[in-house]
């Protein structure tokens, strides 16, 4: 059921028991549905960071430059996953820059879809991969890895980008904490080179940064194509 609609049923129930069982009786059950949704929405919550890892598996990517989140770049990766009927495929962001470090039109991410090495996966078809090298996708196999990790339930687009600038405002505090980068082997005035976001279902995403490896996933390609050219 949508939350939302929930919510509306539940406001519903409590005006009838405004006009029943009186306001004392009416005034919890609204409070405790204020502070449910307010829940749901995220501003009640907060991510917190564990020690994890990242699954070893297979992405195919692309790359961009410019404004972080560009809802189209996801629904060209998820659509990848419902034209050709991929199972197991998940879509998956990496980023390499600092929003307010480095200027919005210079941020780099590569944005695509992602697949656990779990039993024996049945092989992406020719076409497939046809349609990846003519509109620059690349593939990518990921090592399994420590990391520091995170994840967030969200009920829309709205709800996913409080997680994410919730989930980084964590992040920076932690790595402040010098407990924590003991915790993670991070040495002072080093930063994370990469985090990974993973929207493992249509309402969860997880956050992974490696802390182990680092260098396998700093796939961006774009500068070396253009070099190239």
């Amino acid at each position: 059921m949508n939350p939302f609609l929930k919510y509306l049923i539940l406001l519903c129930v409590d005006i009838y028991i405004f006009m029943h069982f009186g306001k004392i009786y009416g005034c919890i059950g609204l409070g405790v549905i204020l502070v449910r949704l307010l829940n749901t929405l995220g501003y009640l919550r907060s991510p917190k960071v564990f020690r994890g890892a990242f699954s070893e598996g297979v992405a195919y990517l692309k790359d961009y430059q410019g404004p972080y989140h560009n809802p189209e770049a996801y629904k060209e990766a998820l659509n990848l996953i419902t034209t050709f009927k991929l199972k197991n495929f998940v879509v998956i962001g990496l980023f390499y820059d600092k929003p307010g470090e480095v200027p919005e039109d210079k941020l780099r991410c590569s944005i695509g879809i992602f697949r656990r090495n779990i039993g024996f996966p049945d092989p992406v078809s020719q076409e497939f991969e046809n349609h990846c090298k003519d509109n620059n996708y690349y593939s990518v196999e990921f090592p399994m890895t420590s990391c520091i990790y995170s994840s967030w339930e969200y009920s829309n687009f709205f709800t996913m980008m409080i997680g994410i600038m919730k989930f980084y405002k964590v992040l920076n505090d932690s790595l402040k904490d010098p407990q924590v980068r003991k915790l993670y082997k991070i040495k002072e005035n080093v930063d994370p080179k990469v985090t990974i976001e993973l929207y493992s279902t249509e309402s969860k995403m997880e956050f992974f940064v490696p802390i182990v490896n680092e260098d396998k996933f700093l796939v961006y390609k774009k500068e070396e194509k253009a070099k190239d050219e």
